[in-house]
């Protein structure tokens, strides 16, 4: 009895979380996630030059883990960036357009809580649910004109598995749909 209730334990912990929100949960290493919505509408010469301003409010900015949550985008973001082709940048303060060609993207960043890899692993379920509450605005860089706006909303479940998608994973997501809507400029 006291094996059964053991081997029932591990399992509980060893449980995970994956992402299941946002437009699509799907990472880089599985299928390409198909867009939902009509595409925001990207110039193409706004194509092949991606700055991300982020934001959010004083409680998410301030928060311990914010610059590290911070680098995962601007990471994440420069290798799709490198992949695809596209120039990429961060600008700091204020989103603003500079008069340059390209997509100004604006993150407002609601809510999140920031889960890594290494403690879902570690400590299975005890870590609880990792979630992005953002809303990105597609602005164009040489004038910083409103294009489009997504919101973006991602959340886990703590039965999902350990190896399953945390914070890197759900920014994975999310960058895959920002890289998607700069492919399908026209």
């Amino acid at each position: 009895m006291k094996r059964i209730l053991f081997v029932g334990v591990i399992i509980l912990a060893a449980g995970g979380c994956a992402s299941n929100g946002g437009r699509d949960s799907t990472t880089r290493q599985s299928a390409p996630p198909v867009l939902v919505e009509a595409p925001v509408g990207i110039p193409a010469a706004s194509a092949k030059h991606l700055v991300l301003n982020m934001t959010g409010a004083s409680i998410v900015t301030g928060a311990k883990d914010w610059p590290k949550f911070q680098k995962e985008w601007r990471d994440n973001f420069a290798e799709y960036a490198k992949a695809d082709g596209v120039t990429f940048e961060v600008q700091d303060g204020e989103g603003h357009g500079t008069g340059q060609p390209g997509t100004l993207l604006k993150l407002y960043v609601n809510d999140y809580r920031f889960v890594g890899i290494g403690s879902r692993i570690m400590l299975g379920v005890m870590t609880g649910n990792a979630y992005i509450d953002a809303k990105a605005t597609f602005c164009d860089l040489n004038d910083g004109k409103e294009i489009g706006e997504r919101i973006y909303n991602t959340n886990s479940t703590a039965w999902a598995g350990i190896f399953a998608t945390m914070t890197p994973g759900q920014v994975d997501a999310i960058g895959h749909q920002v890289f998607a809507e700069l492919k399908s400029a026209k």
